[in-house]
């Protein structure tokens, strides 16, 4: 198990913890999530095993912490809540039939 950072997603702790963002898919699973959900800080996550060793050891030898990811809410922060293809997203206000 471990816990989330601020502004963490799961390719963030994917690469970080299991030392490729290809683990994400099964932390997701395995926690039940989708790869699009918000994280929050310190959320708990169970975690697969290394998928590269030696990079998860450089990010745990040099202390990096991975933090890339935005917000639904900074999105609309950024952009604003417009209208048109530039602003919809699949599945979100834009359902594909």
């Amino acid at each position: 198990m471990i816990t989330v950072t601020s502004r963490q997603g799961l390719f963030d702790v994917a690469l970080q913890y299991c030392g490729a963002m290809e683990a994400a898919y099964d932390v997701a699973t395995l926690n039940g999530i989708s790869l699009t959900d918000d994280l929050t800080n310190g959320q708990q996550l169970d975690i697969t095993a290394s998928v590269d060793n030696d990079n998860r050891q450089y990010y745990e030898v040099n202390d990096i912490k991975p933090a890339t990811s935005i917000t639904t809410a900074e999105i609309y922060e950024i952009l604003g809540e417009g209208e048109g293809i530039e602003f919809w997203r699949i599945e979100y206000d834009f359902e594909i039939q």
